[in-house]
């Protein structure tokens, strides 16, 4: 059963009438945000069984939690910084990609900071996320490799079987594609 005034009601006033008792609603929000819950996870993972995988577990957990949803921000955005942040997770935990300077440029999860300052963050660190996975896997490999797990020319020689002259101008090639990336989003050099 639908909530009865769900074409006229914003997601904060659904999120209201479940509190009130009315758990249809849950299936009212369900319904507005699977398939863009769905589409973020697969835009991180790019492996529609793991997106679909990851999509349920968000929005069981949004779900969950719905009742510490204060309305400081709209609903969606809410649920978007769920969304980031457990597709972030997963990546972290199952594949071991982390994000170059991240302890200088991303945030990390900070009580003291204000909820803008925490989406700005979570939208570069997506931004940068995604531009890693438009980029060839050997750039990609050589820039985690390089930035984040701090391999030096000698270590990137060995791995990838390459001259000391080849390794660097790969680097300062992929850095600068992915400098070039983010800056068409507004995200300054230095994320990488």
């Amino acid at each position: 059963m639908k909530c009865e005034t769900e074409a006229l009601s914003s997601d904060e006033e659904l999120v209201d009438s479940y509190r009130t008792g009315k758990n249809e609603c849950l299936g009212t929000l369900y319904e507005r945000y699977y398939k863009k819950v769905y589409h973020k996870c697969l835009s991180y993972t790019k492996n529609p069984d793991s997106a679909f995988d990851l999509s349920q577990d968000i929005l069981l957990k949004a779900f969950g939690k719905i009742t510490t949803f204060r309305g400081n921000s709209s609903f969606s955005t809410w649920l978007f910084v769920i969304t980031t942040n457990h597709c972030i997770a997963y990546l972290r935990k199952t594949k071991n990609i982390y994000f170059e300077n991240i302890d200088s440029y991303f945030f990390l999860q900070d009580e003291n900071r204000d909820f803008e300052e925490r989406i700005l963050y979570e939208y570069k660190e997506q931004s940068l996320a995604a531009e890693l996975g438009n980029i060839s896997e050997l750039e990609r490999k050589m820039l985690i490799l390089k930035y984040q797990n701090n391999y030096s020319i000698t270590d990137l020689q060995k791995e990838f079987n390459m001259k000391a002259s080849a390794v660097k101008m790969r680097l300062l090639r992929a850095k600068q594609k992915m400098e070039q990336k983010l800056s068409k989003l507004g995200i300054p050099s230095g994320a990488c």
